[in-house]
């Protein structure tokens, strides 16, 4: 073997070992899961490298952001808000390759603690002025008088409760289509 082919197929093996597995099985089946999973009271702690699942951000950058998708196996997946999370919960099987019924916790920080909140029990409220790492934040609240003190400091367009979430609501609340065109499956 010639030195100039040895040497291209070293570099693609440690191509292709550091673009892959992480010491799981989950490679190609959707964007690799955090190297640490929540805390055991249910705090994010995403790792340096972790990357939000959909955009590609650091979650560790903005903690006070940072929202979780946990599978039932454990897999855990940082978000760099609940904006990102919340549109990959609505579609795990394209941006997560799960199927919904796969995710076991879905986790959301409250705005006004910083602690840690089931989504499923959180009031999302959108359309204030609050700016998050992609924008225009999608924020979560423990409670109905939560929501009374936020929108008289920060306004607020809209509420809703996860599961009242649907591609009709995310266009409704963000004007975006909750999954682009590239991202649509193919039709038969």
């Amino acid at each position: 073997m010639s030195l100039r082919l040895a040497t291209s197929v070293l570099l693609l093996f440690a191509f292709v070992a550091a673009c892959g597995r992480r010491g799981d099985d989950t490679a190609g089946a959707g964007p690799l899961p955090a190297l640490r999973g929540l805390t055991p009271d249910g705090r994010p702690q995403p790792g340096e490298t972790d990357r939000c699942p959909l955009c590609g951000m650091l979650p560790a950058a903005r903690p006070e952001h940072v929202a979780a998708l946990v599978a039932a196996d454990g897999r855990t997946w940082y978000f760099c808000g609940d904006g990102c999370m919340l549109r990959t919960w609505l579609h795990p099987e394209i941006h997560l390759g799960l199927e919904r019924t796969a995710l076991a916790r879905c986790v959301v920080q409250d705005w006004f603690e910083g602690a840690p909140l089931d989504a499923s029990t959180a009031i999302f409220v959108a359309g204030s002025d609050v700016v998050g790492p992609m924008g225009p934040a999608i924020v979560a609240l423990r409670s109905e008088s939560d929501v009374d003190v936020f929108r008289s400091r920060h306004g607020a367009r809209e509420t809703f409760w996860l599961t009242e979430l649907d591609d009709a609501r995310w266009l409704r609340v963000t004007g975006r289509p909750a999954l682009r065109d590239t991202e649509r499956p193919a039709r038969d």
